[in-house]
């Protein structure tokens, strides 16, 4: 994603900022953060502050064992000398030796320079609290140089009495390892202060650039529920999130649009649709009331026609139904799996029978292991259209109903009937809603047969195809071939 440097006049701290999710989460990221850093550091000094102390007190031994070898072996007056011998490392050390009163008998340079008496008395009072009177202890004080300035010094050292009424002390510098660690805290506060001003900053940033997507969708969200089903996300073209779910809003309101305009469509489709049935059926009950008015026996009759009329209407209504909502769902409900060799199997159970009643031969193809994804109950009712339709339409000859996956692996039912077929000018027509041809007036039908297999089959993404059957028989044809195809199944 492209990095665009955010405009600062833009940035806006409102009362309800703290409430904003992206800036609570720069909060609680500040505090996570800082917490961890302090930990951290915590863990630095602990382990520093004990490797110093281990590597002082290791110092401090090994000069205190080197004199009290010196002292065992040439005497007092011999440490005496060798103590205030000193090189470069040994400035490093402040060393010692005094009596029991507190006299300093002898002392290295650095001590003369750094140990005052007042220092020296807080030595001994501090070595007085040890419960052990050789155990390592941490001395810190302030004095003021000839400059007039005033030094912090550290020594961590350690007294060993070579005799009765003769004490040796010595302390190794330790101030380096206090100035880092005082340099460690500031650095800390400082830059824990830096961290906390620009997480601050960059969680205004944030809460902005969010807070100005987030209020880009609410708009068109208000706007759709004001009714404007125009109304989409704007796209800023950066691949981050916020464009990707801009997009989808933007597929979901497209798919509304089109589910809203299919159902205007499918309300204004029915009601145009029911409007011949419903003319007719009133037709039929004005001529039956003028008949009764005449012969009064004949209502019987003429109201068993009335409901035989609007039981009719009452079907064409549902299918007229089912179509639309086929068309406005866009895609057929509860798709999934099934065999379609089984449905094959009962619909030629079904039909064999009937078109044996009317002295039609009905024979079958069926491949064995076909299996089919789509609402089962719908292709149903499109195989019994069209199966009802060959047999309706035939009259010598035979029907066949085929199963097969054709070479793109689609599957295919198909019906061929030997009946008088239909021009081939006219087979784009019959799949319109209530049309019917002249040749198929006498028989009984509203014209939806087809109309609802087409329906049927564009809701399962599949196709609806009308061929030549397979030519003249006993002066009847050529017949009418019929499929539904539908896509190939992937399980």
């Amino acid at each position: 994603m492209p990095f665009r440097i955010p405009n600062l006049r833009n940035l806006s701290f409102s009362s309800n900022v703290f409430r904003q999710t992206p800036f609570r989460l720069t909060l609680m990221f500040i505090t996570v953060y800082s917490f961890v850093a302090v930990l951290i550091f915590a863990y630095i000094y602990i382990a520093s502050s004990s490797e110093t102390k281990a590597v002082s007190d290791a110092q401090v031994r090994s000069r205190i064992d080197y004199l009290e070898e010196v002292y065992r072996e040439q005497g007092e007056a011999a440490v005496l000398e060798t103590l205030v011998e000193e090189d470069i490392t040994e400035w490093f050390f402040i060393k010692n030796i005094y009596d029991d009163q507190g006299r300093v008998l002898a002392q290295n340079r650095r001590a003369m320079t750094e140990v005052t008496p007042r220092v020296f008395n807080h030595i001994r009072e501090r070595i007085k609290t040890l419960p052990d009177a050789r155990a390592p202890f941490q001395i810190n004080y302030r004095l003021t140089d000839p400059a007039g300035q005033r030094k912090a010094y550290a020594y961590r050292g350690q007294v060993l009495t070579l005799r009765p009424g003769l004490n040796l002390y010595v302390g190794m510098d330790t101030s380096w390892s206090e100035k880092g660690f005082d340099m460690g805290f500031k650095a800390l506060w400082g830059g824990g202060v830096l961290v906390i001003v620009l997480g601050l900053f960059a969680g205004m940033i944030i809460n902005n650039e969010v807070s100005r997507s987030v209020q880009g969708l609410m708009q068109v969200f208000d706007a759709v529920k004001e009714g404007d089903l125009k109304a989409r996300a704007k796209l800023r073209h950066s691949g981050d999130e916020f464009d990707a779910l801009a997009q989808r809003v933007n597929e979901t309101l497209d798919r509304m649009e089109k589910t809203m305009g299919n159902l205007k469509y499918a309300g204004d489709a029915i009601a145009h649709d029911l409007r011949t049935p419903l003319s007719r059926l009133r037709s039929k009950l004005e001529v039956s009331l003028y008949d009764v008015e005449k012969d009064p026996s004949h209502a019987p009759e003429v109201i068993e026609k009335a409901l035989a009329e609007t039981d009719q209407l009452l079907r064409t209504f549902q299918t007229v139904f089912s179509m639309s909502r086929l068309q406005a769902a866009g895609q057929a409900p509860d798709q999934k799996p099934f065999d379609a060799t089984a449905l094959a199997m009962d619909m030629c159970e079904l039909f064999e029978i009937l078109a044996e009643d009317k002295g039609l031969e009905f024979t079958s193809e069926i491949d064995k292991g076909v299996t089919a994804f789509g609402n089962r109950d719908f292709l149903a009712q499109a195989l019994a259209n069209l199966l009802d339709n060959a047999i309706k339409y035939t009259q010598t000859g035979g029907i066949t109903l085929r199963l097969r996956l054709t070479s793109r692996q689609e599957v295919e039912f198909s019906v061929t009937d030997t009946g008088q077929g239909v021009p081939e000018a006219d087979r784009a027509r019959i799949t319109q809603r209530f049309v019917r041809l002249e040749n198929s007036r006498s028989l009984p039908g509203v014209g939806l047969g087809l109309s609802m297999v087409e329906a049927v089959a564009v809701a399962h993404r599949g196709r609806l195809t009308i061929d030549e059957g397979p030519g003249v028989y006993k002066d009847q044809g050529p017949g009418l071939r019929t499929a539904l195809v539908l896509p190939p199944y992937e399980g």
